[in-house]
């Protein structure tokens, strides 16, 4: 049995990482703000906050920053390359700790020789719905490579 050819998909920006991002950060600096304690030790604290949201939406939801996954190519025997917006590009593994489901998928890739996995998000209106759909049954359903 011939295995598929790879599925190779380009990510596009995400309102709806967007708004949970806004959302989580809002929440985050109000309930910093809202700790008790003097208003000078708390405001700091609150434009990280808002600082690194911005920072999460450039670089998640938009993939404006130069390490932002771009594109991800998978094969049916669980190996993946991805590549950032600065033109690396990285293959290895997908662990078993990647998720699959209809309003979120993870995907999750050891590099070889990498101390650490990488893990990227990917929502719905990231993709094309068919290419949502092919790889999320490419992840439920491929085979690990033979050793």
């Amino acid at each position: 049995m011939r295995s598929p050819a790879p599925l190779r998909v380009e990510l596009k920006p995400s309102r709806l990482a967007a708004s949970m991002i806004a959302i989580g950060v809002v929440a985050s600096a109000f309930l910093v703000a809202s700790l008790p304690g003097e208003w000078w030790l708390r405001a700091p604290m609150c434009l990280a906050i808002g600082a690194y949201g911005l920072w999460l939406v450039r670089s998640r939801a938009q993939g404006t920053t130069p390490t932002s996954v771009i594109a991800i190519e998978l094969d049916a025997d669980m190996r993946a390359s991805f590549t950032e917006r600065r033109g690396r590009r990285i293959a290895g593994l997908v662990k078993p700790d990647s998720y699959v489901s209809a309003m979120l998928t993870t995907l999750v890739i050891h590099a070889p020789g990498a101390r650490r996995s990488r893990a990227i998000a990917i929502l719905p209106d990231m993709l094309a719905s068919d290419d949502f759909r092919r790889l999320r049954v490419l992840l439920r359903f491929g085979r690990t490579p033979q050793r």
